[in-house]
């Protein structure tokens, strides 16, 4: 039986994947805040011998060293690590706060560096393991109001990769997951980016490309560069993502890091 720790466990995204590992067979360390736990009532009682909620607040170190520490008094090592935890902050990038820009800082970037570390050391003793970041399409390609939310998530793609090329070598495979708006915890359908997906409507059919002009000489065809694919204006649901990061974390995946 595997064990995996999901961090953010008790969030939308965080809790359709412990679903996904709990129905394929894992052991799962549902790490969240305190607070959090409520949430989590319904998937820790259905599955009461393989799913046990750890308290975990990133924004405080001894609390994600704590954490780790109940996971090694399992005995039984840690094969996966993922994390979904994260908040954002919406707001222009001149009227951004330190306090807001800090806590941004910390939780998104800081804690989830802690986290990983710690969960690096319990795979590596083990023989290796997978951790999966679940980070954004705002790390790629933004909008705006998203200046501090973009950088924590461009910062933990940025980490993705370093940890692929730096434990690789030692088992332990790192991947990122980018997704767009997900109808879950911070991205849910009364959200602003949820409004404009639903005002859209359904996404308009690519146009085909035209017919290749009538040459008199049989001269090679002009290159023509693909369309961009059109935008697709829909939040996906948390249940459709949470096979996607479950696959990376799968001992099924022995290649595939960064």
């Amino acid at each position: 039986m595997r064990i995996t720790a999901v961090l953010g466990g008790a969030g939308g995204i965080g809790s359709a994947i412990v679903e996904t590992l709990l129905k394929e067979g894992d052991y799962v360390f549902l790490l969240d805040r305190e607070q959090a736990r409520e949430r989590a009532t319904t998937l820790l009682q259905r599955n009461p011998e393989r799913c046990v909620y750890v308290a975990c607040d990133l924004a405080q170190p001894e609390s994600i060293s704590a954490a780790f520490a109940r996971i090694e008094t399992h005995g039984a090592g840690l094969d996966a690590c993922i994390n979904a935890a994260g908040v954002i902050r919406r707001g222009r990038f001149l009227d951004v706060t330190p306090d807001e820009l800090g806590e941004m800082l910390t939780i998104n970037v800081n804690g989830a560096y802690l986290a990983l570390q710690a969960a690096a050391r319990l795979m590596i003793e083990g023989g290796g393991g997978r951790i999966v970041n679940v980070t954004s399409a705002h790390g790629l390609r933004t909008t705006a109001d998203r200046t501090s939310y973009a950088m924590c998530k461009g910062a933990v793609l940025a980490l993705s990769r370093a940890l692929a090329v730096e434990l690789g070598p030692q088992g332990v495979l790192v991947n990122a997951v980018a997704p767009g708006p997900v109808s879950a915890g911070m991205q849910d359908a009364e959200s602003e980016s949820g409004g404009r997906g639903a005002a859209r409507g359904p996404p308009a059919r690519p146009r085909p490309p035209p017919p290749p002009p009538r040459l008199s000489v049989e001269w090679p065809a002009p290159t023509r560069w693909p369309e961009p694919l059109p935008f697709l204006p829909r939040l996906r649901t948390p249940s459709s993502a949470g096979t996607r990061w479950w696959w990376m974390a799968a001992p099924m995946s022995p290649c595939s890091t960064a």
